[in-house]
């Protein structure tokens, strides 16, 4: 089977250019698919190790100037459909999938003969929780009037699409739940034998660093910590436009001692098995990629109940804690169960290894066998 992948780079550290590279490679090296990638521009050195079996193909752009207002595209998005579609035109491929860029508004017009998807990667409202995210920002009214529109937008091209995978039935429930709408969910970017010993003191924590991860909620909860556990740490691997400002609220709480932030890290595995908790604080969430990576290293989990992913893989009270969102006192209660009681620690761990692997890779790439057989 040929599939092409189209998305505007792999040159960055998030997740749904890791998520690719583990699909991509498992069709290339595990099935014997022929796949391609087309980026936008050649990304030189990727951050994820991409098989070399696959077909990266760049399509010679170095920036896009387009605004959504744009209703009968810019310049740069004329020029960006002619050469996907003179591209695919050259590969002929039977599938094609777009991760909902600026290639979803057209790519469904595309007469190369292959079946278009669109995949999801996050939750139907998440620009609405966007603006929701946004308190400090003095526009934010106007600044929420706009993102609405931008979700209509993105609606009405969604609607120009037969087949759109998402990431869980509560989003498929939110999309309508018409037959259209497949749920696949992300799989485990790496599988290891070994097991967090839980023993060292240190809390983790993953993401960009944007108010929409609520990174802020974490560092005031580990606050109301430090004085009954001095020696826990914080560790918050990202980057992003807040890192000053949440710098800045370390500063403010007297945490510099306890909490770091460092940049993305490729040794994801490495960092969760020295780790003894893993935290989520995001607002809203398409699925929450990082919390399977750290139930699959046996760590137990605190994450918000956020919009759409942590509910569908922790379940609460017996591999991780479900907190309400924003509210930091009982996200602090529940980190403090677990810093407290090594025993808790362990047997949370241990059911988080074992819940977790329906996300294996094998289980959920034979779903994404069935779905593409199921369309071509």
């Amino acid at each position: 089977m040929k599939i092409v992948y189209s998305i505007g780079s792999i040159a960055n550290s998030g997740g749904i250019e890791r998520v690719l590279c583990t699909k991509a490679n498992y069709f290339a090296d595990i099935l014997d698919y022929e796949i391609h990638i087309i980026v936008l521009n050649d990304p030189g050195k990727t951050f994820f190790p991409f098989s070399k079996k696959i077909h990266i193909h760049s399509l010679g752009i170095e920036r896009i100037i387009h605004k959504p207002w744009m209703v009968f595209g810019s310049r740069s998005r004329k020029e960006y459909q002619k050469k996907l579609f003179q591209k695919l035109e050259e590969i002929r491929p039977d599938i094609t999938i777009s991760v909902f860029g600026l290639d979803a508004e057209f790519l469904y017009k595309a007469t190369d003969g292959s079946k278009k998807v669109l995949e999801f990667h996050f939750t139907k409202n998440y620009l609405r929780h966007l603006g929701n995210a946004l308190i400090n920002d003095k526009y934010r009214l106007i600044r929420k009037i706009w993102l609405e529109f931008l979700l209509a937008k993105e609606r009405y091209y969604a609607r120009k699409y037969q087949h759109i995978v998402l990431l869980t039935e509560k989003d498929k429930f939110l999309w309508g739940g018409r037959k259209k709408f497949t749920v696949i969910p992300n799989p485990l970017s790496f599988e290891t034998e070994h097991a967090a010993p839980l023993t060292n003191q240190q809390i983790i924590s993953m993401g960009r660093l944007v108010a929409p991860k609520g990174f802020q909620y974490l560092i005031r909860a580990f606050a109301l910590l430090k004085k009954d556990f001095p020696d826990w740490k914080l560790h918050i691997y990202g980057e992003g436009h807040d890192q000053s400002m949440l710098l800045t609220l370390i500063k403010e709480l007297s945490l510099s001692e306890n909490i770091m932030i460092a940049p993305p890290t490729q040794n994801t595995a490495s960092v969760l098995l020295s780790s003894s908790i893993f935290v989520l604080s995001s607002l809203y969430d398409g699925f929450g990629l990082v919390l399977t990576e750290a139930m699959e290293c046996g760590v137990p989990c605190v994450a918000f109940d956020c919009e759409c992913g942590p509910s569908e893989i922790i379940t609460d009270k017996k591999d991780g804690f479900l907190v309400r969102l924003r509210d930091v006192n009982e996200l602090s209660e529940q980190m403090k169960l677990l810093m407290s009681d090594k025993v808790l620690r362990l047997k949370m761990g241990e059911a988080a290894k074992q819940n977790v692997k329906r996300f294996g890779v094998g289980k959920v790439m034979n779903r994404w066998v069935e779905f593409f057989e199921e369309i071509k």
